[in-house]
């Protein structure tokens, strides 16, 4: 049981008064930059998020730091604003440069080091490292980084100005801005962990920040399921607000004995407001974040406390913790690559094993975002299921018969040409209708590169690409039909993973399930995929096999599959199919896919919507036409 207390509010409530008096009268402080010069990340936010995922290759989130800031997981932790001159121009320049290379960071996977001074030493050589490799790939960005680097440098500390070990620290910053290396040594880094801390801190570097541990969602696996855990989730009338982004989070998983408080000290006079320090205490069950809102500015939210009782308020932060697919480049110890060939249109010839393509189980997921959208499609699965039952119902004509209710036009044609040639007509001149037979097996090849990110009338393109899938999953699901879904992205043409969000074997509600966690990334490298889709069919026992793809078909890769050379692997790619008695259309709502789909799949091949709400009634109507 918890300790006993004693009603002190009237102090609290004195203590509020007093400072709500002093902030009415006190000046309010100077606001930290000027808008009209500095560059914020509110701002242009957005279009540099679009920018770090063209380098990254992959979906990335730009959060705003809370002090130095770098790269953790797919987080780009920038700078909530940037003011290093008077130019706003040069501003924005420096920000994007700080997204830049923090995205090449995140493409380049490199590992944090836990010990501060090391992380240190290996974040600022990385960084270099970074611009180096960017310098040789990008036209311009060696310049536009020694300008930014000089400018930056006109504005940092003397180091003589500063003692101890922030004096190192800034001559290390100072030396890297000046593309020195000789720094990077062990015996720097030794240097540094003997020299004590004194004085102010070096301010940090605005073109780069720190690496940070991944998001550490592995752990939230955990040996045990979800509904094995004491969790209880917020009430329904809890109040939600949103804090700033965390860099660095720590994971503690309660024991059912640490959910208890500790006992409550007679002399705790007011109520606090603090971080996890491994103990928990007394929880009162009020809902008064509002009230606290800027105690809670400086409590530290670096640790996430799994277990608990039930929360009577939410403090939304982005802490990373995602529950996606797994990465294109994390390639598994034990994982071996399927090798399929790749089309030079240039040299006439394949690339013999070119392209390595891992297949992967795609995680469960849950069914809570399935069963969401089809509360919203559910009228729609109805009527499309009944439209493909009644027109597999009906009789269709099965021509040139022996007997039946109708005379067979073209038969009857074909007959008089043999009399008139004096060669023997056949017999089978009429129409007799019956039921046929469908004995169809359908693979769905769904895009999941960083183009289905992308938004067409307020939609993304990704969310409407999933529904599409769902529904028609559903109405195959009800009409015993064979289907297998499959999700693809590449990284390289080492790289190329293809999920599979349903097996031929495995029941619909597992596929359903698996679709809520398919997520943006990597490229479009879209020919090995349709191998491996086309190599799977052949193995299926079937009368006919059909293929579906949903993606705007533009081919891209980081390795250059761009142009005519990725055009011309898809359209031989879909001959092969085509060979193997696999028929094959593509469906898309990005306008893009106009200028690449008509030539690589040919009239009748393709479908291109005006609008992103027609696509899952239009997959399921093409479904049903030709199977």
């Amino acid at each position: 049981m918890p300790g006993p207390s004693f009603d002190l509010d009237w102090e609290l409530g004195l203590f509020k008064a007093v400072r709500a008096l002093w902030r009415a009268v006190a000046p309010s402080p100077a606001p930290l930059f000027d808008p009209a010069r500095a560059a914020t990340l509110a701002a242009h936010g957005p279009a540099l998020r679009v920018l770090g995922q063209m380098i990254a290759g992959e979906a990335v989130r730009l959060q705003p730091a809370r002090s130095e800031g770098g790269v953790r997981g797919r987080d780009l932790l920038i700078p909530a604003w940037i003011e290093v001159c008077a130019d706003p121009t040069l501003n924005r320049e420096i920000m994007a440069l700080r997204v830049v290379v923090a995205a090449e960071l995140r493409r380049l996977r490199l590992v944090a080091p836990e010990e501060e001074l090391e992380n240190l030493f290996v974040s600022v050589s990385a960084a270099q490292d970074a611009a180096n490799g960017l310098s040789a790939r990008l036209p311009r960005f060696a310049e536009a980084w020694a300008e930014a680097c000089a400018l930056v440098l006109r504005g940092r500390p003397d180091p003589a100005s500063l003692s101890g070990r922030a004096r190192l620290i800034e001559e290390l910053r100072q030396s890297a801005l000046r593309g020195e290396t000789s720094w990077r040594t062990p015996e720097r880094l030794a240097l540094l962990r003997a020299t004590p801390e004194r004085g102010a801190a070096s301010p940090p570097v605005p073109l780069w920040g720190r690496l940070h541990p991944a998001s550490p969602e592995d752990a939230l696996g955990g040996d045990e399921s979800p509904d094995k855990l004491d969790q209880q989730p917020p009430s329904a009338e809890a109040t939600e607000r949103e804090a700033g982004a965390i860099e660095e989070l720590k994971l503690v998983q309660l024991k059912p004995n640490e959910g208890l408080e500790l006992p409550t000290h007679v002399f705790e006079k007011v109520e606090t407001a603090e971080g996890f320090n491994g103990s928990m205490r007394q929880l009162d069950g009020e809902d008064e974040l509002n009230d606290h809102m800027e105690a809670l500015d400086e409590v530290d939210l670096s640790h996430l406390v799994r277990g608990g009782p039930r929360a009577s308020s939410v403090l939304k932060a982005e802490i990373g913790l995602d529950v996606e697919v797994p990465d294109i480049s994390r390639v598994s110890p034990g994982e071996r690559a399927v090798l399929y060939d790749e089309w030079d249109h240039r040299a006439k010839n394949y690339r013999k094993g070119w392209c390595q393509v891992y297949p992967t189980q795609a995680p469960r997921g849950d069914q809570r975002w399935a069963m969401e959208a089809l509360s919203r499609h559910r009228r729609l699965v109805e009527r499309l299921y009944q439209d493909l039952a009644k027109q597999r119902a009906a009789l269709a004509p099965a021509p040139r018969q022996a007997d039946g209710e109708e005379i067979d036009l073209d038969a009857v044609v074909e007959a008089w040409s043999e009399l008139r040639a004096r060669r023997s007509p056949p017999d089978r001149l009429y129409i007799r209708a019956r039921r046929q037979r469908r004995d169809v097996a359908t693979t769905v090849l769904l895009d999941l590169s960083l183009s289905t990110d992308s938004w067409v009338q307020d939609r993304r393109v990704l969310d409407v690409s999933r529904e599409a899938v769902l529904v028609l999953g559903e109405v195959a699901e009800r009409l015993g039909d064979s289907l297998q879904v499959l999700a693809f992205a590449s990284q390289t043409r080492n790289q190329i993973r293809v999920w599979e969000v349903r097996g031929w074997s495995e029941p619909w509600s597992v596929g359903r399930g698996r679709l809520g966690a398919l997520c943006p990334q990597g490229y479009t490298r879209i020919g090995p995929a349709i191998r491996h889709a086309v190599a799977g069919l052949r193995k299926r026992d079937a009368r006919e096999r059909l293929l579906l793809i949903v993606s705007d078909g533009k081919p891209t890769d980081h390795d250059r599959y761009e142009g005519r050379y990725g055009v011309a692997d898809v359209r031989q790619a879909l001959r092969e199919a085509k060979r193997d008695g696999v028929h094959v259309h593509a469906l898309a709502i990005d306008a893009v896919a106009r200028d690449y789909l008509p030539s690589m799949l040919g009239p009748g091949g393709w479908t291109i919507l005006p609008r992103p709400d027609r696509l899952p009634e239009a997959i399921t109507q093409i479904y049903g036409r030709l199977v």
